[in-house]
C-alpha cells in the first residue's frame, strides 16, 4: 500500500493536495461519552503526551469520558483548517481540564504527505503536536514549494531511489524542522527509517479496514466514527452534547 502512495506521479500528487481531495464524510454518529463528564486537573495533561498501541500520539487524560482521534494528513487543506481553528480551545477549555483527550493518527496520502509525517515523528511523543501544528501551519507554503518545482523535477523526485527525501528537500521541510530542534543528520536518518514507514503504513491499513476512511480528516469519538463532523466547530458541538 505505501508503494501506491510513494509511485504517485507529480500530476497525481498536485491533485492530491486539493482542498477537494481531502473532505471525508463519515458514515456513524460517534460514541457516547465514556463515564460522567468530569473535570480532573490533578496533573498537566497538556504535558501529557503519549504513543498509542494503535500509533498515533495521544495529549490528555488517557482515562478521559471523551476521547477524540483523527485521521488526518499533513496536505489536506481541510485538516490545516480544522489544526488552525481547533488547537487552541482544544486545548485550553477540554483538554485541560481531563475531560476530552485527543489523538492524532496520520492517514498518508501521498509522498509529501509520508515525508511530513516522518518528521512529524522523528524525536517521539514530546514534541510530536509542535511539530504536527507547524506542518499544518507551513502546508501551503510547502506545497507551492512543490509544486513550483515543476512536472520535470517532481517526475525525476518520484523516479528516483529515494522520493521522500526528494519531496521532502524539495518543500524545504528539513530546514522548517531544523527550527524545531531536529539535526539535518536526525531528519535524514528519520526519513530512511522503514520502521516509522511501517507504523505509517499500518495506520493507513487499519483506517482503511476497520473504519473505511475515505477522506480526511475523519475523527473518531470513543472509538465510533463521528458522522458530520468535518470542522472545529461541529467537533466542539458535539463535545457539548456529550458534556451536557
Amino acid at each position: 500500500m505505501m508503494k501506491t502512495v510513494l509511485k504517485t506521479s507529480a500530476l497525481a500528487l498536485a491533485l492530491a493536495m486539493t482542498a477537494s481531495a481531502c473532505s471525508g464524510e463519515s458514515s456513524a454518529n460517534g460514541g457516547q461519552a465514556n463515564g460522567p463528564v468530569v473535570a480532573d486537573t490533578s496533573q498537566n495533561w497538556v504535558e501529557t503526551v503519549e504513543k498509542t498501541e494503535e500509533g498515533g500520539f495521544r495529549m490528555g487524560n488517557p482515562d478521559a469520558a471523551i476521547r477524540i482521534v483523527e485521521y488526518g494528513s499533513l496536505t489536506c487543506p481541510h485538516c490545516a483548517d480544522f489544526a488552525e481553528q481547533s488547537f487552541n480551545p482544544l486545548v485550553e477549555n477540554y483538554i485541560s481540564q481531563g475531560t476530552v483527550s485527543f489523538e492524532m493518527r496520520n492517514f498518508v496520502r501521498d509522498p509529501l504527505d509520508l515525508a511530513a509525517a516522518l518528521l512529524a515523528r522523528c524525536n517521539g511523543a514530546a514534541p510530536f503536536f509542535q511539530l504536527n501544528e507547524r506542518l499544518f501551519a507551513n502546508q501551503a507554503a510547502m506545497i507551492t514549494q512543490v509544486q513550483g518545482a515543476g512536472e520535470a523535477r517532481l517526475q525525476q523526485i518520484a523516479q528516483s531511489s529515494d522520493p521522500v527525501l526528494g519531496y521532502a528537500e524539495a518543500a524545504g521541510l528539513i530546514p522548517l524542522v531544523g527550527g524545531m530542534g531536529i539535526s539535518e543528520t536526525q531528519a535524514r536518518q528519520c526519513l530512511a527509517d522503514q520502521d516509522l514507514v511501517g507504523e505509517l503504513e499500518t495506520l493507513r491499513n487499519t483506517a482503511l479496514s476497520e473504519y473505511n476512511l475515505s477522506g480526511t480528516p475523519t475523527f473518531l469519538i470513543n472509538g465510533q466514527v463521528a458522522s458530520g463532523v468535518v470542522t472545529w466547530p461541529q467537533l466542539e458541538a458535539r463535545i457539548q452534547e456529550m458534556v451536557q
